[in-house]
């Protein structure tokens, strides 16, 4: 025998079932959301490493002797100006040429890397015009192709630590770290740079020496402990200064690397992607008409 139940207790039982299957579903949303957003990870990752293979064939080319010219780009690049320092100038102070190389070989990452992003839309003005896909990483990529050749001139600083007798320390560990905001910094700079070529081309080797002039305006050739107080409190505004003592702390001083040296530099490249990227994906819309 059936109940017929008033609509004022059938209301609210039929509520409970409702909010019941919802709660179920839940878990089952949150798993889809979940592998949603893992395989767009994995398309982004894709993608940087498509450009990042294609920008490295570019440079190195084909066969065996690709590994042979990652390994001597640096040297060619640095490595003269090294010998110049370690073997024929008399300088003094600590190791000057491995202080030097610390601050050369973190500064040719955000170089290169801002000189790869100021030429990479008009390089790829092929796949811009006829293919979709996420230009937002294009100067990411041109960072990530530095970075491949960034690792052989890790090997300049291994021979003048061999060179003037400096053993690594436990100080090491903290390289990762130092790497980490090296990148940051670098892709910070390479997002205002891709846009500034694209819009002033004609202005694109000013641009470039500008950022040789952070260089000279921070800690590269002397380090900070033999500057002045009064300049050392200028120069610690340069955002390179901190990631040149960085490597510094690493390498020559076998000491931890100082919070204001990690965090600075860090932070300045973070402001930069924040202020940029956004700027940059309004933009890409425009990427195929400019370059087409």
């Amino acid at each position: 025998m059936s109940v017929d139940y008033p609509e004022w207790v059938a209301a609210p039982r039929t509520e409970a079932l409702g909010a019941r299957e919802a709660g179920s579903d839940r878990p089952r949303r949150r798993v889809g959301r979940l592998l949603t957003h893992v395989a767009s990870a994995r398309r982004t990752v894709d993608l940087l490493a498509a450009l990042t293979a294609a920008d490295l064939r570019f440079r190195y080319g084909r066969g065996p002797f690709q590994i042979v010219r990652w390994l001597f780009d640096p040297f060619a690049l640095v490595g003269v100006y090294l010998v110049l320092v370690t073997l024929v100038l008399d300088r003094s102070g600590t190791a000057p040429g491995l202080s030097i190389a610390c601050a050369i070989v973190p500064f040719q990452l955000v170089m290169l890397g801002v000189a790869n992003a100021m030429g990479a839309i008009t390089l790829r003005a092929p796949i811009i015009t006829n293919m979709a896909f996420r230009r937002t990483l294009i100067p990411l990529s041109s960072v990530l192709t530095e970075a491949v050749a960034f690792g052989a001139s890790l090997l300049l600083i291994a021979l003048m630590m061999g060179v003037y007798n400096v053993a690594p320390t436990p100080a090491i560990t903290w390289l990762p770290v130092v790497l980490t905001v090296n990148l940051v910094l670098a892709a910070g700079f390479a997002y205002p740079a891709s846009l500034f070529a694209l819009w002033f081309r004609e202005l694109k080797p000013f641009a470039l020496s500008f950022v040789r002039v952070l260089f000279f305006l921070g800690p590269g050739l002397v380090p900070l402990s033999e500057t002045s107080e009064s300049a050392r409190r200028v120069l610690q505004l340069n955002p390179l200064t901190g990631l040149f003592e960085s490597y510094r702390d690493v390498f020559l001083y076998g000491e931890s690397v100082s919070a204001w040296n990690l965090l600075y530099p860090f932070a300045f490249g973070l402001a930069l992607l924040m202020l940029f990227v956004p700027l940059y994906r309004r933009e890409q819309r425009e990427f195929a008409k400019v370059v087409g």
